[in-house]
């Protein structure tokens, strides 16, 4: 979930099932999982597929060099941070990362109808659906990205205020929640005296600061994502439960599972 695959946890990718679409949340590692039986299953329902990427960080964008394997004559919209945040469109980025001397093949030259559009800041409309989008504070900027009022995904960020007027009343918000408490008090305390610290209070969030963004947006089910790959499974489930005491509607991100909007 976090920048290192570690313990059957990938880095971000999930796969999410809306209103007749396929879409992917950023693609990491987890994209690999698509040769698996039940999420094949799932792709060869479709003959589009939607990747919204958050930001160009390698760790959420590493699965689009899988593309040509498991989504080979599909039509895929690309949708990324574009000029107006990183000083270039999507197409231009990821044609310089997946061209030699790093990869094989350009993403243009996949074999598949690729299309790429450029998000910011707002609302726009891809193939028909609908994306909002919020500018995030990270080491390099993030995007946070919303599905028409129904899901609303926020990761590499540190929590803010913003976040929760962003995010109300949609049906899911999928978090980041990087630090427990014993971490991110830690980093408090270092904080005048560590550009380190600074740094990390800066780009990602804290569990317990999640949780109330998750109870003042009034959202139905909060997702911890983006977790620390070095937190051992007992650590990551005392962070479900400092979630819980504030939002009780709180789960970590667990690979294979899923969940099931409701529908108004």
């Amino acid at each position: 979930m976090g920048w290192i695959p570690v313990r059957d946890r990938h880095t971000c990718c999930y796969c999410v099932e809306y209103n007749g679409r396929l879409i992917l949340l950023d693609a990491g590692t987890g994209v690999s999982r698509f040769s698996e039986p039940a999420l094949a299953a799932i792709t060869d329902k479709y003959d589009k597929v939607y990747i919204l990427l958050s930001h160009y960080h390698l760790d959420h964008i590493a699965g689009l060099i899988y593309l040509p394997h498991f989504f080979k004559g599909k039509e895929v919209h690309i949708a990324g941070p574009g000029k107006a945040i990183y000083g270039a469109n999507v197409k231009e980025i990821l044609t310089t990362i997946t061209t030699s001397p790093y990869f094989s093949r350009s993403i243009s030259d996949f074999p598949m109808k690729v299309y790429f559009h450029n998000l910011r800041t707002g609302g726009k409309k891809i193939d028909g659906l609908e994306v909002t989008t919020i500018l995030q504070e990270h080491s390099d900027p993030s995007l946070g990205i919303k599905i028409e009022n129904s899901l609303c995904y926020c990761t590499d960020t540190t929590t803010s205020v913003f976040t929760a007027s962003f995010a109300g009343n949609c049906k899911v918000l999928l978090h980041e929640s990087w630090f427990d408490n014993e971490d991110y008090q830690g980093l408090i305390r270092q904080m005048d005296s560590s550009p380190d610290a600074r740094k990390a209070l800066s780009s990602h969030s804290n569990v317990e600061a999640v949780g109330e963004i998750a109870s003042a947006a009034q959202v139905e089910a909060l997702m911890l994502i983006h977790l620390n790959p070095d937190y051992s499974p007992r650590r990551l489930a005392a962070m479900e439960k400092q979630a819980r005491a504030i939002f009780p509607n709180s789960f970590l991100a667990q690979e294979g599972k899923s969940l099931e909007i409701s529908k108004k």
